[in-house]
């Protein structure tokens, strides 16, 4: 497994896809490698017709998905709106699997809800035989959707990021820290968080690109600039971890299922009290 923690411009396409060919030739010898969010288009604060969205079979993509590496891009999807998705394309000997977030940001400075659409999807892909779920950045914070992947049988989840330092960088990187770690140890994953870097639209992004093991260990960690990472996945010992503590397997559907049948608009979960 490869990061490639890059540091794109907004709508500077076919620079920012020169500089992701660039790092991946730093690489060793990787079943996969891994972009951030937005990758190829870069972030952006506002309408999101000026990032030059692209189709996930546009030809500029093709030398980024040849080659013995499994490959993983986040990039604009240009749909027939004139809002493209936050998209991620996961590639792999002709097999393409790609997955749209699902809760653009809804708040300042972000706003990504007015300038993308949202997914509806949830998918999966499996990957040189490992189930993969690609959970896109805001995407985590709501944590039914980690939740869900990992019930699905995701064994891998990959995160691409966009994260700024902002106002409160310390909080930022520690709420980060906290959702990662719970959703290595609980869901019995290994989380593998992609974020990007530099600077673009003003905003400086922090890195910290990671790999994390199913025992919330960190395999591999990245700084604050463009470089890559790389770590090996132990499978056998996860499937091993979950056959031997059955946290996934436990879960109580039925108790699940009648709590969101009673989910009301706006969201709202009744809870009964517990007899006595």
């Amino acid at each position: 497994m490869g990061l490639l923690q890059n540091a794109p411009v907004g709508g500077q396409v076919d620079a920012n896809i020169d500089g992701i060919m660039a790092l991946r030739s730093r690489l060793g010898q990787v079943d996969l490698a891994l972009t951030p969010e937005l990758a190829v288009n870069g972030y952006g604060f506002g309408p999101a017709a000026y990032l030059a969205p692209l189709t996930g079979d546009d030809a500029r993509l093709e030398p980024l998905l040849t080659g013995p590496t499994a490959m993983g891009i986040g990039f604009a999807e240009a749909t027939a709106t004139d809002r493209p998705r936050n998209a991620y394309l996961l590639a792999d000997a002709g097999n393409r699997f790609v997955q749209h977030k699902i809760h653009p940001v809804s708040y300042p400075p972000w706003n990504e809800h007015l300038g993308f659409e949202a997914g509806n999807v949830l998918g999966a892909a499996e990957i040189r035989g490992v189930q993969c779920a690609t959970v896109i950045c805001n995407d985590m914070w709501h944590p039914v959707i980690p939740w869900l992947a990992a019930q699905a049988g995701a064994e891998v989840l990959i995160i691409p990021v966009a994260s700024i330092e902002g106002d409160a960088v310390d909080h930022v990187q520690r709420t980060w820290k906290a959702i990662l770690d719970h959703a290595a140890l609980l869901l019995q994953c290994y989380v593998v968080f992609i974020n990007r870097c530099g600077t673009d639209a003003g905003a400086t992004f922090w890195g910290g690109s990671r790999i994390l093991g199913p025992d919330g260990a960190t395999l591999a960690e990245a700084g604050n600039s463009e470089t890559t990472i790389e770590a090996t996945l132990d499978l056998t010992a996860l499937r091993a971890l979950r056959a031997r503590t059955p946290l996934l397997a436990e879960v109580r559907t039925d108790v699940v299922l009648d709590a969101l049948s009673r989910v009301g608009l706006p969201l709202r979960v009744e809870m009964e009290a517990p007899h006595v």
